[in-house]
């Protein structure tokens, strides 16, 4: 594969975040290396570990509550980085805007996606704010954009996510009112 077939990622989608539950492992990864590396402080990073871990579990319920009245709605993201939090708040990914990730549609696959989206009852589109409003005006006519992020401290909105909690706060937020619009 080249770069001309789309951003190439051979390791697996990089997006792997968007899971609370790969959270904990990201942290838990984190956590260990550290005590590997300063091991007189190890006891230190075991506690602000358990901290998180306390913390992550506790907004994860409020968040699975929050979309769980959502579960099974269906979107079409512009880019690749929804699977992990799709599936883990059961919501469905119906194609997406780039035919491959970091490839602008074509018109072909533009009337493809429409069809798709038309056929399953899709009735938005996830934006991540490095997209631009060029980008956006890409998607398919009369559907709403869900301008969201996948990560923390994203271009557009690095003032209302400042760490990975509110990353999801936002991002739920901003994915029950669209859902809550168009029903």
């Amino acid at each position: 594969m080249t770069r001309a077939e789309g951003d190439v990622h051979p390791l697996g989608n990089p997006h792997y975040w968007l899971d609370p539950e790969n959270g904990l492992r990201i942290a838990k990864g984190i956590q260990n290396k550290l005590s590997e590396m300063r091991p007189n402080d190890s006891a230190y990073f075991a506690q602000r570990y358990d901290s998180f871990e306390q913390r992550l579990k506790q907004a994860d319920q409020r968040w699975l509550a929050d979309m769980k009245p959502y579960a099974g709605r269906k979107s079409s993201p512009i880019h690749r980085s929804w699977p992990n939090f799709a599936e883990h708040f059961n919501l469905n990914v119906v194609g997406y805007v780039e035919p491959r990730p970091g490839i602008p549609p074509s018109p072909h696959h533009t009337v493809e996606l429409i069809a798709l989206m038309k056929r399953d009852g899709v009735k938005i589109i996830v934006v991540e704010p490095y997209f631009g409003s060029q980008d956006a005006q890409q998607c398919p006519r009369g559907k709403p954009a869900v301008r969201s992020s996948s990560h923390a401290l994203g271009s557009a909105v690095k003032k209302e996510i400042t760490d990975y909690f509110k990353l999801f706060d936002y991002d739920i937020a901003k994915l029950k009112q669209a859902f809550d619009t168009v029903h």
